[in-house]
């Protein structure tokens, strides 16, 4: 009894080691690991059109964004993108920034700096004229304060400009023509604010190389190092500047600035290894070979474990794989579940006991111990444990089988639960391991943020979550788990991404918080949009993008008081965009009166939160001194912004100042560059603007067929004013035969659209066909919709058209009259204000025409 008292004593002692061991390693793993979302942006260009090509960035960031991932990171690639596909991804990987813990920009390709501002050159580019930065690259500050805005910490780094092509060049910036020239090689210093890292793959202002392996020598030497565990980022960067400097002979020296204001770890240490850290077993008396029942330990993350062995049973003999184990041996962790006790010529009732310390590749270690007992009715009890195993393992096997297929998840609302059902109590001793994993996206148990080679708890399984990535719709992505047993079929669940039918029905174009590309207003069906959005608003209360759907779903739906009051609850809610929209309804003096200078005040707030329609609204008011002082300056850049993140609304005012020289000297060149950006994303009103160009020859050489062309694609792809331009064209037989029928049909397609001067150019072609009852109806018909459709302020001042109605025949009159009023019931005539005037009763039935065949008034 004394000796196993003393045995007692060793045992606590131990475990009071493994408890301090553990706990130490807890405190650690608290102080590193990183809480929340991280998002990265990893693009590598590398095949240039005309630039210089480089052999490694596409190479580069395949491998960086495998080291993020890794890292838990949700990553935004890619790879060869010209300028409208580095749009595409800035815009989805902005969308994905709201609310990050962390994000993440790393750039590998072309970067060129002009007027001390950086910019990521796109595939596409020729950097040839003054006019090819705003029109070809991207400014990196336009995704950087963006950024700063919606995440807490952010890392940015650029292996850019190598072999620096753009020596002695000038480009436009805003107001002014810039150079880039040998006194600004290489990318300029860009300071970092609270909270934000910048690293150069260079010193600024020089250029980075290359190199001659796969990667570049900066690339090559932060994948190695970011993957190295536990190692803060400085400490990173610092590695990284003594690898680059010695494989480029010194002719490299990266840099960083750094504004952190806490630690940050790619790969952070996670929990201790997790042991059992008292076990007991039995082995039965002169067995030989007796196989011992120890628990394995794990790591979380799945990493290779080592096993110390600090203390062996004094009396018999352990082994493993048929040889001697001695004190201090080191093995990996599974080796300890085939240790093998010989307890020849122990007596029963004998304890001995083994120490061992696992310990990860982070430096944490835990202990454990497992006391032996020999015992005489050992066999049976081993025996049952075998049994018992061997159940656990049916009824782990059983219950991969019952996981789901299939899993639709959400986009934009945060985790989805995979709902899965909870592992038997029979198996809950069981670990699952992480064997394949969605690429794209964030899979969680619980706060935990899950990667590859990951080990589970049984009570994990039923907490997973997976967020997906903004704009992976349709795209199915696998899930496998493999029990703690090889031998066990692995079970996979599929995660399918889903649009909610309020994102598919009523999403704003450009926003920033939205999942998908949007519709325009006049494409928003209010029966499909009002009751989706109104049970997404049920479902996720706390998505304001939703609230602002509703809104959008509304004032389709011509519900103009309602919508104001839910898109102010959407905007006070924390939704950017909704900002804009009640800074349009004050403008347009939608459901409240109009107020330029409110209008101004509010799409302020938006322009300041990187908002593209913002950004144009509130550029445009002070450029033109709309409800605001007037700031040309500054007007110009906010839309020089809107444009580059591809709102064609900015296009097309830039390309209109440039082009009249509006407060700047008049460049036409520059006006066709913006029209050509906007033609590029197939924006109708550029297709227009550029035909405009071409059809009078404003700013390049007439030529009627691409005007001609470029006015039909307008034309088909809904824009108001083309249908006009291209009835004048088939009218005069400018370009094109004459043909009077063509020139009809267009002409009212364009009346039809709200274009004032479509409908009048149909009513005086009508007019001059002769003086016939039908012909002289028709032109009053159109004289009458062209007033009633005339837009004070931007229309026709000397309403030419409404002078026309005053003096058609009465007869022709009232056969237009009854015309229109053979569109409307009784109950819509009835709504129609009394007047004593025909010419006012003929205006207000073809406004009470149109607007019941509900024109698309967000043409204009």
């Amino acid at each position: 009894m004394p000796k196993f008292h003393c045995i007692k004593r060793l045992c606590a002692y131990l475990l009071i080691i493994a408890a301090m061991l553990l706990s130490i390693g807890t405190v650690h793993a608290a102080i590193t690991e990183e809480s929340g979302r991280r998002v990265a942006l990893v693009i590598g260009n590398s095949v240039y059109k005309t630039l210089p090509s480089l052999p490694n960035p596409a190479n580069d960031v395949e491998e960086v964004a495998t080291t993020l991932r890794a890292a838990g990171f949700d990553v935004t690639i890619g790879v060869n993108v010209d300028r409208i596909g580095l749009e595409d991804t800035v815009r989805r990987f902005l969308r994905s920034t709201s609310n990050a813990e962390a994000g993440l920009i790393y750039y590998s390709g072309h970067g060129i700096q002009v007027g001390g501002q950086n910019f990521i050159v796109p595939v596409d580019a020729t950097l040839e004229t003054p006019y090819d930065v705003e029109t070809q690259t991207m400014p990196l500050d336009l995704i950087l304060n963006h950024l700063k805005q919606n995440s807490r910490v952010q890392l940015i780094f650029l292996d850019a400009c190598r072999n620096n092509p753009f020596n002695a060049q000038k480009f436009w910036m805003a107001e002014k023509l810039e150079p880039v020239g040998a006194a600004t090689r290489g990318l300029a210093r860009i300071d970092s604010d609270l909270g934000s890292l910048i690293a150069f793959s260079t010193e600024p202002g020089q250029v980075a190389l290359d190199g001659t392996g796969a990667l570049s020598p900066y690339s090559e030497s932060f994948i190695k190092r970011a993957s190295e565990p536990n190692k803060e980022i400085r400490q990173v960067l610092t590695d990284v500047r003594r690898d680059v400097i010695a494989m480029t002979d010194g002719k490299q020296v990266p840099w960083e600035n750094s504004s952190l204001m806490d630690s940050f770890y790619f790969i952070p240490a996670p929990p201790p290894p997790s042991v059992e850290p008292m076990q007991q077993v039995s082995v039965p008396e002169g067995a030989a070979t007796t196989r011992l029942p120890i628990a394995p330990p794990h790591d979380e993350t799945g990493s290779a474990l080592l096993v110390t062995l600090n203390q062996l049973p004094k009396t018999g003999k352990l082994s493993f794989d048929g040889k001697p184990v001695e004190q201090g041996a080191k093995m990996p962790a599974a080796a300890l579940t085939a240790l093998t006790y010989d307890s020849s010529g122990v007596a029963a009732g004998t304890v001995g006991l083994i120490g061992y310390t696992v310990s990860d590749p982070y430096g944490q270690a835990t202990q454990g111990v497992v006391a032996i007992t020999v015992s005489a009715d050992a066999g049976a009890k081993l025996a049952q444990l075998e049994q018992e195993k061997q159940a656990r393992l049916a009824d782990a096997d059983a219950y991969l089988k019952t996981l789901p297929r299939d899993v639709d998840t959400t986009i934009g609302v945060g985790p989805v639960e995979a709902s899965l059902p909870v592992v038997p109590a029979s198996a809950a001793e069981m670990t699952f391991k992480v064997a394949a994993l969605p690429d794209k996206g964030t899979l969680r148990a619980g706060d935990r943020v899950i990667g590859l080679g990951h080990v589970l708890e049984a009570a994990d399984i039923p907490a997973l979550s997976f967020e997906p990535q903004i704009g992976t719709e349709n795209q199915p992505f696998a899930l496998t788990l493999q029990a703690a047993n090889d031998d066990l079929p692995p079970a996979t669940i599929t995660f399918k991404p889903v649009l909610d039918a309020c994102d598919t029905s009523a999403a704003a174009p450009l926003d920033l918080q939205g999942v998908t590309s949007g519709k325009l207003p006049n494409e928003i069906d209010a029966d499909e949009a009002l009751p989706a959005c109104t049970e997404a608003i049920k479902a996720y209360p706390e998505v304001a993008r939703f609230v602002y759907q509703l809104g959008r779903a509304q004032l389709a739906n011509r519900n103009t008081k309602t919508a104001f009051a839910t898109i102010k609850k959407a905007m006070d809610a924390g939704h950017v965009r909704a900002i804009y929209e009640l800074s349009s309804l004050y403008e347009f003096g939608a459901s409240v009166p109009r107020d330029a200078a409110k209008a101004s005040e509010i799409a302020k707030g938006g322009a300041a939160k990187g908002d593209p329609f913002a950004l144009y609204s509130y550029g445009k008011a002070l450029y033109y001194g709309r409800g605001t002082k007037a700031d040309q300056q500054l007007g110009l850049r906010l839309m020089l912004q809107a444009a580059d993140l591809g709102h064609t609304y900015a296009m097309n005012e830039l390309g209109y100042i440039f082009l009249n020289g509006v407060n700047v000297p008049a460049d036409p060149e520059r006006a066709i560059r913006f029209y050509e950006a906007g033609v590029q994303r197939n924006d109708i009103y550029s297709l227009n603007n550029l035909a405009l160009v071409y059809r009078f020859g404003k700013g390049a050489p007439e030529d009627l067929p691409k005007a001609l062309d470029l006015f039909t694609r307008a034309a088909e792809g809904g824009q108001p004013y083309a249908p006009t331009n291209l009835g004048r064209m088939y009218r005069d037989g400018v370009g094109v035969a004459a043909d009077k029928a063509e020139a009809v049909k267009w002409l009212e397609m364009g009346a039809e659209r709200g274009d004032y001067w479509g409908a009048l150019d149909r009513a005086i072609l009508a007019k001059e066909e002769g003086a016939d009852a039908d012909s002289l109806a028709i032109a009053s018909r159109y004289f009458a919709l062209a007033t009633a459709i005339n837009m004070p302020g931007s229309g026709d001042p000397k309403n030419q058209a409404l002078a026309e109605l005053k003096r058609m025949p009465g007869a022709a009159k009232k056969k237009a009259e009854a015309a229109f009023a053979a569109e409307l019931t009784a109950q819509e005539k009835k709504a129609i204000p009394k007047t004593k005037s025909l010419d006012d009763r003929l205006v207000k039935l073809a406004k009470a025409t149109w607007v019941k065949r509900n024109p698309r008034y967000d043409l204009f």
